[in-house]
Order: structure tokens, then C-alpha cells, then sequence
């Protein structure tokens, strides 16, 4: 199902925009690319009062303008038009339990005190195609992050992170507590070897040295965002990570924020999707596994099963299909005792009998 979104509705209808194309108001320097130059060139005039790449025509360059500009990063002028909305697309939100901190942690910059919790933040996406643009708030909008006591190393102070780009894993022998920063994703994942890289801009100068230490909100007329520099699909079986954010104090974590995704449509193009006002709780954790009682993983406490959470005996990589590959696995584990993917029958051993059940199923 396909809308137009009241924004682009406003752009549309803004100084006959009707009859103009994403290149029209984005490509900056002529070169048939809504590029890098383009990119550097909306966020270098973040928040000025008259800035030439204002599409909604609200005298400033703020939230809205980036939101409109985003979702074209990247892409040549051939053939480029206003993408449709989508609905549905982003389906969850989800509090994950990551670490429990039994004790003291030294940091870079202060100690991790124990008690301390560090959660995940996924969005759930309908489709493996659909990645996150955005993580964005404004004062109509507002993204409010909140905690009973404070959020452990966030910030632009040394040892702090405020997106994960920031994030050195290098100093986590020294610095256990490095690892558990509290920093937006907004769809890379934490890995060391990662290409992409995760931006962000705010209505407000030092913008993050006015929060409180168990705040974290962007609620200003000019607003920000955390967004995804190579925009290109980052799900993990349809799990985006939105955040990590550890706390001080557990009893309490919950917030509101809006999300802006690239959406794969049914007919093979893509659409964009807002979701504003999504709430979470820590209250209400997710426990992400399998949840089918005939796999040989079943987690009984887990309540959302993400694609390929589940193993089945005899498939050792899990791609749902019995295959030579996997046949070399259950050859790996002949003799095992403990092995359940490649004990077929169930008799507690690895053995001839699994081998030829196996073959039946190729």
C-alpha cells in the first residue's frame, strides 16, 4: 500500500515544486549525482536562516529540509522522481537486555558502576531490503530518551561516543567499560569492520553539553538527526539497530523517538516511510530466538523470532535446505555426542543411521 506523505504533500505544492524533480533541489553542483558535494553542502548550512536548500519553504534549512534530501543521497538524476510512502514497513521496536554489569568497569573517561545495564534498540522491518535513513527529533517531533539516574558514556567528552562511529574497540582491554558507550546506531552495526559510518547534526551549538546526565531529547525548532552515511540495507534478519544506551539505574529506561526508512514496494521500486512517535520501555523487553519447540535451539523465553533463529538437525548453515554443505557438517561431527544439528534421530550419537536419514532428505 502506497500514500503520499504529508511532507512531501507540502513539497509538492511549495513554489511549484510540482513541476521539479529530487535533482532539481539537490543536486548542487550540476553533476547528474545527488552526491557527496551535495551532502557536505546540506550539512555545512544546517540551520541557516535562508539557506538555499529549503524545499519546504520554511525561511530555514532545518529537519525537514534533511529529511526530504535524504532519501535521494546517492542516487544519479536519470529517470529520478519523488518516491511514494509506504506503511507497514516498520513494524516493532525493541528492547533488548544486553549486559548486566555485575561490577565496577574502568572507563577512558569514569568507571561503569555496577548495577549498571546496557540495553540494545532494534527497529524490526517488514522487508530484508528495507534499511534505515534516520533517527530524528524536533520540537514538533520530539525524540526523548530517559533514564531513572544517567547514560553511561554519552557525549563529546573523551571517552564518550555519541553515535557509534566514535566507538574505538581498541581500548576495550584497557578500558573494559569503552565497550559499553551509549551511542546511536541508526542501522551500522558495531563491528570494528564496518565501512559505514553513522553522521549526525543538531538544531543546538554543543548541543549535547546542555542535556541532563538521564536525558537525551531533541525537541528544538530547528531539530536533528542521527543518520546512516552509505545508505545501503544493514538488517540482521530484520533487526536494525537503532541505539545501545546503558544506564545507571534500570529501574527506569524508556523514551519516544521517529525513524525514516527506504522501503522496498512490491512492485520492485522503492518508497520511503515515517514513523513518528514510536514508543519503548524497558518494561516491556524483547528476548530475541527461536520459538519453534522442533528445533534443536528452542529458547523457551524467547518472544520475537527473527528469520534464521531457528536450527533444525541436519542444517548446519541454516538456510532452510538440506544441501551437500551440509552434509560435510554432519561428516565433521561423526561420533558426537553432544551434538544435536547432526543427530537426526535423536539417539544421542552422530552416527550411520543420521547419514542415511540425511541423504533422504536431499
Amino acid at each position: 500500500m502506497t500514500q503520499t506523505s504529508p511532507l512531501l504533500l507540502a513539497l509538492l505544492f511549495a513554489a511549484g515544486m510540482n513541476a521539479q524533480t529530487p535533482c532539481d533541489w539537490f543536486d548542487h553542483d550540476g553533476d547528474g549525482v545527488i552526491g557527496g558535494n551535495t551532502f557536505l553542502y546540506a550539512l555545512g548550512d544546517y540551520g541557516v536562516v535562508g539557506g538555499p536548500m529549503d524545499p519546504d519553504s520554511s525561511g530555514v534549512q532545518d529537519l525537514s529540509d534533511l529529511l526530504s534530501f535524504l532519501p535521494y543521497f546517492g542516487n544519479s538524476c536519470d529517470n529520478l522522481d519523488w518516491y511514494d510512502t509506504t506503511t507497514g514497513h516498520i513494524i516493532y521496536l525493541a528492547v533488548v537486555e544486553y549486559a548486566v554489569h555485575t561490577e565496577d568497569l574502568a572507563g577512558l573517561g569514569s568507571t561503569l558502576p555496577a548495577g549498571s545495564v546496557t540495553y540494545h534498540l532494534y527497529a524490526l522491518l517488514e522487508d530484508p531490503d528495507d534499511f534505515l535513513l534516520a533517527v530524528y527529533g524536533d520540537e514538533d517531533r520530539p525524540l526523548v530518551l530517559e533514564t531513572a539516574d544517567a547514560f553511561y558514556g554519552f557525549g563529546d567528552e573523551p571517552g564518550e561516543t555519541v553515535v557509534v562511529s566514535s566507538y574505538q574497540p581498541l581500548f576495550n582491554s584497557a578500558f573494559p567499560a569503552n565497550e559499553f558507550t551509549s551511542w546511536f546506531n541508526a542501522g551500522v552495526d558495531a563491528d570494528a569492520n564496518s565501512t559505514a559510518s553513522v553522521g549526525w547534526v543538531a538544531g543546538i551549538a554543543n548541543w549535547t553539553d546542555g542535556l541532563d546526565a538521564g536525558s537525551i531529547t531533541m525537541d528544538d525548532s530547528i531539530g536533528g538527526a542521527f543518520f546512516n552515511n552509505f545508505p545501503l540495507p544493514t538488517t540482521n534478519n530484520g533487526a536494525v539497530p537503532i541505539g545501545q544506551f546503558t544506564v545507571t539505574d534500570p529501574s527506569a529506561f524508556s523514551g519516544t523517538i521517529n525513524l525514516l526508512a527506504k522501503t522496498a514496494m512490491d512492485d520492485g521500486t522503492e518508497g520511503i516511510e515515517f514513523a513518528e512517535g514510536l514508543t519503548f520501555s524497558n518494561a516491556d523487553l524483547t528476548v530475541f530466538g527461536c520459538m519453534d519447540e522442533e528445533a534443536t535451539n528452542f529458547d523457551p523465553a524467547a518472544t520475537w523470532q527473527l528469520d534464521g533463529d531457528c536450527a533444525y538437525p541436519g542444517d548446519f548453515n541454516g538456510d532452510g535446505e538440506f544441501t551437500v554443505e551440509d552434509l560435510l557438517g554432519m561428516l565433521a561431527d561423526f561420533g558426537c555426542t553432544s551434538c544435536p544439528q547432526g543427530d537426526i534421530n535423536g539417539d544421542g550419537v552422530v552416527n550411520v543411521q543420521d547419514i542415511l536419514l540425511f541423504l533422504t532428505l536431499l
